[in-house]
């Protein structure tokens, strides 16, 4: 078959590749095994394997070509449609866990509104003092000084309860990075601090010291650690005797990486329910989705981690996870 046929046969695009083998065959080279495109008369296009050999003779020159054309059109089709089915299925995996966080930060609501408006509140008391200062005779330039330095922190302190709450509702892309597992916790309990002081929660923290930075995403980490203090909340606000204590601990974990361990004295897990706490649209909530608990797991198994659950006696409930260290394979 001449280069000319070829040409008219070989989809445009795939032309100078296959050309660029051929001549490295036809030059001594190697066999050339390829994937490329065909046209046919009718203008239907097809995905063709082609592996070719040449045999030379005495004198090393190419003497004839022969090989193989095999037709694997729908076997690229079924590649293709696999391909396309888990980008859908990442994308909804992605929707759900931002509409997760969304619920989440609405049912926090009342709780940010308090974050925000506290560190406000200060920057204001602390701008009339420094009015006050300054119209005193003389102004007291110090106190002045003293009083746009709380302004300037507590305007901090704002931006800082804004930015978490922008990171933790934005629409991103996964990127994950070297992190501080203790710090990312901190973070996500300043957000709701102003609901377990609404709900009288005692909160603890056992936060291990020297331990190794992790690999992962911040926000979504941050949705796990949310759900499972959000989770652990609502549960002790239904009892009426005995203390409502929260416990957040971390710690290392065998072999490489951390484990992080959110501990409740609420009305705990019912032995029936632990079989499926983890499965989507399973929830022991009246008002309850069940897909916060499946979309943590699947977070924590997407940084090489597991998240389980077990009863903390004499009551109550322990959730815990770990995620791999970082450089950790």
């Amino acid at each position: 078959m001449t280069s000319a046929v070829l040409k008219e046969l070989i989809h445009p695009e795939d032309w100078e590749t296959t050309a660029q083998a051929r001549m490295r065959l036809l030059r001594g080279g190697l066999r050339y095994d390829l994937e490329y495109r065909v046209v046919r008369p009718n203008g239907e296009v097809r995905h063709v394997h082609s592996r070719v050999d040449v045999t030379k003779d005495d004198s090393g020159r190419p003497r004839r070509l022969f090989g193989t054309v095999q037709d694997v059109t729908e076997r690229k089709r079924a590649e293709e449609g696999l391909r396309e089915s888990e980008r859908r299925y990442r994308e909804a995996q992605t929707e759900l866990a931002h509409f997760n966080r969304v619920t989440t930060m609405g049912q926090l609501t009342a709780s940010i509104a308090h974050e925000v408006s506290q560190p406000i509140a200060a920057a204001v008391t602390s701008a009339d003092a420094g009015l006050r200062w300054l119209a005193a005779q003389p102004p007291d330039l110090e106190e002045v000084r003293d009083a746009l330095d709380r302004v300037v922190r507590a305007g901090n302190r704002a931006g800082e309860v804004i930015g978490r709450i922008r990171a933790l509702i934005s629409k991103v892309p996964e990127r994950k990075a070297s992190l501080d597992i203790n710090e990312t916790i901190l973070e996500t309990i300043a957000l709701t601090h102003s609901e377990m002081v609404r709900n009288r929660i005692l909160l603890q923290t056992e936060l291990g010291n020297g331990l190794p930075h992790i690999w992962g995403d911040k926000v979504r980490l941050q949705q796990v650690i949310l759900n499972l203090i959000m989770n652990a909340i609502e549960a002790m606000s239904e009892i009426s005797e005995g203390s409502r204590e929260l416990l957040i601990r971390t710690g290392l974990d065998v072999p490489g990486g951390v484990t992080v361990a959110v501990r409740d004295s609420g009305p705990g897990l019912k032995p029936e329910s632990l079989a499926h706490l983890f499965d989507p649209f399973y929830t022991t909530k009246p008002a309850g989705m069940g897909m916060g608990l499946s979309i943590c797991r699947s977070i924590t198994e997407a940084h090489g981690g597991r998240l389980w659950a077990i009863p903390n006696n004499p009551r109550g409930a322990i959730f815990q996870f770990t995620v791999r260290q970082d450089g950790a394979s």
